[in-house]
């Protein structure tokens, strides 16, 4: 038996998610078709993480057993032969047995782009556009999210009740650009909305609806019933998986 792992880069725009939903369009369906397709028989996938509806990623990793052994260069060529324009596979080895993308993984990188002027229509899939944030503001804001934290209140409420919600963020900034803004967030783990949820949280103090004390507050409150807008899935890119 083979274990591949697998580095690829995705447009979300058209897709219900990494995860398959039943026959909605989803990453992972065409993925799963593309592989059988090659080694004439079913096959699991499995992801670093599953992003939601929208979301895009440009370093997402997967993994999959089979038993045939097929030249790493021609198999990427023949798995990217049967799949659409907008999902890729960037490269293709063979690992240990004992890899797992998910579980394997130290550390993923998520950014999030925000347009506040120049907005474009071609631009409209891929950024979230919004004017008029306190930029000074979201920069302190966002230094309270570093370190170890409960993040219950961040996530969404079909999370499973046993399953930790503390998490380690260990970057998170803003890079200012001429006309977008650049969230950048890296950590050992992040639980399903949580991001977004974060980013959320980030633009209403952007826009001075509310103050940064806000977060630590939400710490505490270990609810999953936050009544903040979690942010447009479009805007995030998982950037990073690394092991």
């Amino acid at each position: 038996m083979y274990n591949i792992k697998c580095i690829i880069e995705y447009d979300g725009a058209n897709y219900q998610g990494f995860q398959i939903q039943n026959d909605e369009p989803t990453i992972e369906l065409y993925l799963k078709k593309a592989i059988s397709f090659i080694i004439k028989s079913d096959v699991k996938i499995y992801a670093s993480g599953r992003t939601d509806k929208g979301v895009h990623a440009k370093g997402q990793v997967i993994n999959f057993n089979t038993s045939f052994y097929i030249e790493p260069s021609r198999f990427m060529y023949a798995i990217n032969r049967g799949l659409p324009d907008d999902i890729r596979v960037l490269s293709l080895s063979y690992v240990p047995l004992s890899f797992h993308s998910r579980f394997s993984a130290k550390k993923k990188e998520y950014r999030y782009y925000i347009k506040f002027q120049n907005y474009s229509v071609f631009e409209a899939r891929y950024k979230t556009y919004i004017k008029n944030l306190n930029y000074d503001l979201m920069v302190e804001a966002i230094k309270l999210f570093l370190g170890e934290h409960d993040f219950t209140s961040f996530c969404s409420a079909d999370v499973d009740d046993r399953k930790s919600c503390v998490k380690t963020i260990t970057k998170a900034y803003i890079n200012k650009h001429q006309d977008e803004y650049e969230f950048v967030f890296e950590g050992t783990g992040f639980l399903k909305y949580q991001i977004r949820r974060m980013m959320g949280i980030l633009i209403a103090i952007g826009h001075e609806k509310i103050k940064k004390d806000i977060i630590l507050e939400l710490y505490q409150n270990h609810s999953k019933q936050m009544h903040y807008p979690v942010a447009p899935g479009c805007g995030l890119y998982l950037v990073r998986v690394d092991y």
